[in-house]
């Protein structure tokens, strides 16, 4: 595999091509996190489409303070407000769980054992869940402007919120 993800401890995947983008992402993000006591907020500027992932993140004064981009043939990540332990693989993972085809998805969760549950709630939100047998190890959930990550296993989880233009 060129950029392993270990969803859980011994089911591994591979990261999907650009190519199986749902459409095109081309916004501003109010990103908050948490990871165990630590918690973040910066804005990322996310553009995505069929050529590739691009992440630039900016304090609140619009200084660059990182990007990631995975064009499929090359993964770079660099930023002064991760840790280097970071592996952009896993940032790149979630953004995939979220906004990539559920049929994609789904494939590569399935062949590393894992599952993977699409629910519209009311036409308007959408609830993503990586399974692990009867276990959620990850659940996205997407409504308008605004997308929560939470990984159950690994004790994170950010929100999106787009900034009204």
């Amino acid at each position: 595999m060129k950029y392993p993800v270990y969803v859980t401890n011994t089911n591994v995947i591979d990261l999907l091509p650009p190519q199986d983008i749902d459409g095109s992402l081309d916004m501003l993000n109010m990103l908050t996190g948490k990871f165990g006591d630590t918690s973040f907020y910066i804005q990322a500027y996310i553009q995505a489409d069929e050529n590739g992932l691009f992440v630039s993140l900016m304090n609140d004064f619009g200084t660059d303070m990182g990007s990631l981009s995975y064009t499929g043939d090359r993964l770079a990540f660099d930023s002064s407000v991760f840790p280097q332990s970071l592996k952009p693989q896993y940032i790149t993972a979630d953004i995939q769980f979220a906004y990539y085809n559920a049929d994609s998805v789904r494939s590569v969760l399935n062949q590393a054992g894992l599952d993977f549950v699409v629910d519209e709630k009311d036409g308007s939100t959408e609830s993503r869940k990586v399974m692990h047998g009867n276990k959620c190890i990850e659940e996205i959930t997407k409504s308008p402007g605004a997308v929560k990550i939470v990984n159950y296993l690994r004790g994170y989880e950010y929100n999106l919120t787009e900034a009204q233009q």
